[in-house]
């Protein structure tokens, strides 16, 4: 069940409950799509590194931690992605764009961070919502813009258009590139994707 307002999201971690484990968004990625059916149990998954992790507040100990009464475990939401025949299950976030200094640039927001970019502050990776943030600035705008976002003080910014979705699908007006979780998936025509709730669960 996706987190509620004023309620502690997650509950103390059992030792040894994770069946794989990942020190970033990419392994998580590949750890999910390899093992995902619709109708198996929900995967259990330790986590060290990446994004989705630092937005669980990076806590150090590595692998240790997760064997410790320190550790947490929470349900997260992870992107069931379409492009063209290709399916993806991405856990952090997604861009799409043509170039990161020229042309409009999209932004999907499991996480509020990509790197050291605090790309949407108010992301949350169990709400049952992606974040995006959409904009088209010129490069000087651009340049100054990759200062704030390190703090996420780039919004609110009238230049930027921003809101949550479950779902959305679009035809792009030339070939995009699609970049999931780090991972450049090429240039596409057209995509569809949804969010699905407490899809994975994460022991950090």
């Amino acid at each position: 069940m996706t987190i509620e307002r004023g309620r502690d999201w997650g509950v103390p971690a059992s030792p040894g409950g994770a069946e794989f484990f990942a020190s970033s968004d990419i392994e998580l990625r590949r750890i999910v799509e390899a093992n995902w059916t619709d109708t198996a149990p929900v995967l259990v998954v330790g986590l060290t590194g990446g994004d989705l992790w630092r937005a669980l507040g990076a806590p150090v100990g590595g692998r240790c931690r997760l064997d410790s009464t320190d550790a947490r475990q929470v349900s997260i939401d992870i992107t069931e992605v379409h492009l063209g025949d290709q399916r993806h299950l991405v856990v952090a976030h997604i861009f799409f764009l043509s170039s990161w200094w020229r042309g409009p640039i999209m932004a999907l927001m499991n996480s509020e961070w990509r790197g050291r970019w605090r790309v949407a502050p108010r992301a949350h990776p169990n709400d049952g919502w992606l974040d995006f943030v959409e904009g088209d600035l010129p490069i000087r705008q651009r340049l100054l813009l990759r200062q704030r976002l390190i703090t996420g003080d780039h919004l609110p910014n009238s230049a930027i258009r921003t809101g949550r979705i479950k779902e959305f699908s679009q035809k792009f007006s030339r070939p995009t590139r699609a970049i999931l979780d780090g991972i450049d998936e090429g240039r596409h025509d057209a995509v569809s994707l949804k969010i699905l709730p407490d899809a994975l669960t994460v022991i950090y």
